[in-house]
């Protein structure tokens, strides 16, 4: 029987998962093997999926212990904002993640674009 603590089989699962989709094409890598982010629509929808989702499951979730415990509206109502912070937690570190992901291309377009520069561009004079 295995460690409930052991997250050796996890983490194994997790690095399949990852070869798989980037196998099928479904993820792309740059040169140092770190995957691509989608286009930025992709991006945009994913956030908003995710705080839905977050929003529609906590509240939902509320609603039902209410019905259970019988404490209408309460439980939903706390849950509402869980949901809503969970939501607004997740946009955030996409959104942080995207942003660190455009500014290091930027750097990298600019130390490429200022080697060019120093060895006379692309011609070579």
């Amino acid at each position: 029987m295995t460690d409930p603590g052991d997250r050796r089989p996890l983490d194994r699962l997790g690095n399949e998962i990852d070869r798989a989709r980037r196998d099928a094409g479904l993820e792309a890598e740059d040169q140092e093997g770190q995957a691509l982010p989608a286009g930025e629509l992709g991006m945009a929808w994913r956030v908003s999926i995710e705080m839905v989702v977050a929003l529609l499951l906590c509240t939902g979730l509320g609603w039902v212990i209410d019905q259970w415990v019988g404490t209408t509206p309460w439980v939903m109502l706390v849950m509402l904002f869980l949901g809503a912070g969970a939501g607004i937690r997740n946009a955030v570190r996409t959104l942080n993640r995207m942003d660190a992901l455009a500014l290091e291309r930027t750097q990298r377009a600019a130390g490429t674009a200022g080697a060019e520069t120093k060895t006379g561009g692309r011609g070579g004079g």
